[in-house]
């Protein structure tokens, strides 16, 4: 780990919104001058930057007002309202004083003329650097944990069936969902058979609330709750980022803990969900081909602003004859394993078969154990 992953969290946290890409890059530039900053995943649309803004809790917004001036009214709210710490800078055209007022009075700290771009901003950024008192502050709701595997066969969905089996024992409930669509592992894992699915719901976004949210749930008797993936691919072709952004904030504000059982193939909707994640477990075997994709999968997040320190390598399957050794697997993927989990397919299969986790089963202690530990370790309980 470099010295700059090492101090993550003590960089200043920034997003730009705009719909306008040139305009996105123009402030980014400006901002990497003044030391800031902004890797390109932290340049986003003005319609997710509420959920955006929720999650990262930045420092500095830089807003650029759309054409339609009521939709950015809407826009700027929404996000004071979730980031009101956020020192907030709106670029708008700046002809119409009325309209420059509403701006200030719809939560905007400084209101900056367009046309001016890099003037205006280098100013209010001396203002704000030279103002600004830093604060750290963790994103509020329930831990959104996702869990993936960046090559297939590696038991990442057996793995999220544990763990959110083992922290529903410890709150009482969890939040489990399948974002494997067209496969829906999780349904047959826990032996359940879904009314509805997450492409059901995402068919319902305009008016789904919280009391709508739980009618696309299936109970378990372990207390899990699953918003189950769709096993048809025609029905895949329905679930949508905005639909699994909308499934997350609900379920954060649902569930003390939500577990995303994930995808090794980087769509939009599954980079929603490590945008929103606060901790991504990246499950790998010790073998060339795994520690290979598990090292360009962390290359691929970097590139969209996710830092390391959000990550946790696991170490599945350990044991086996002629694997690869930890040690060669962590300078491979440049991190430390944070677990390894035994192998053990004896116990794992009778539980797959079973449609039963395997912390459910008894008389597989070894397991059981590694399993309830990174459980814990990801829900913030010391062993």
């Amino acid at each position: 780990m470099t010295v700059l992953e090492s101090k993550r969290t003590d960089i200043m946290r920034v997003l730009v919104a705009s719909d306008e890409q040139a305009m996105s890059q123009r402030i980014r530039r400006v901002l990497v001058e003044h030391g800031m900053e902004c890797p390109a995943g932290h340049l986003v649309s003005l319609d997710v930057l509420a959920d955006r803004s929720s999650l990262l809790r930045p420092e500095l917004l830089a807003l650029v007002m759309p054409s339609d001036w009521n939709a950015g009214w809407t826009v700027l709210r929404e996000t004071k309202s979730v980031a009101p710490q956020a020192r907030t800078l709106v670029l708008g055209a700046a002809n119409d004083p009325k309209r420059i007022l509403e701006t200030l009075k719809q939560g905007a700290d400084e209101f900056l003329d367009r046309d001016a771009l890099e003037s205006e901003l280098t100013g209010a950024l001396g203002r704000f650097q030279t103002a600004c008192q830093r604060t750290e502050s963790a994103p509020g709701g329930g831990r959104i944990i996702a869990v993936m595997a960046p090559s297939g066969g590696s038991g990442a969905s057996t793995l999220a069936a544990g763990i959110s089996t083992a922290l529903a024992q410890e709150h009482g409930q969890t939040g489990l969902i399948d974002l494997r669509l067209g496969v829906a592992d999780q349904t047959a894992l826990f032996d359940l058979r879904p009314a509805r699915t997450l492409a059901d719901m995402c068919d319902h976004l305009a008016r789904l609330d919280h009391a709508l949210f739980e009618q696309f749930l299936t109970r378990h008797a372990s207390g899990v709750h699953l918003l189950a993936a769709p096993e048809h691919s025609a029905d895949a072709d329905r679930v949508t980022d905005k639909g699994v952004r909308r499934a997350l904030a609900l379920a954060r504000v649902r569930f003390p803990c939500v577990v995303v059982d994930m995808s090794n193939v980087l769509t939009p909707e599954q980079v929603e969900v490590l945008w929103q994640s606060d901790l991504i477990l990246l499950v790998a075997r010790l073998d060339y081909t795994s520690i290979r994709n598990t090292r360009r999968t962390i290359d691929t997040m970097a590139e969209l602003g996710i830092g390391r320190d959000r990550m946790q390598l696991i170490l599945n399957g350990c044991g086996q004859r002629r694997q690869l050794e930890v040690e060669q697997a962590e300078v491979a993927v440049g991190m430390k394993a944070a677990h390894r989990i035994p192998y053990d397919a004896g116990a794992v299969n009778l539980a797959v078969n079973n449609g039963q986790p395997v912390v459910l089963r008894r008389g597989f202690s070894r397991i059981n154990r590694n399993i309830r530990a990174l459980a814990l370790s990801v829900n913030g309980v010391k062993k």
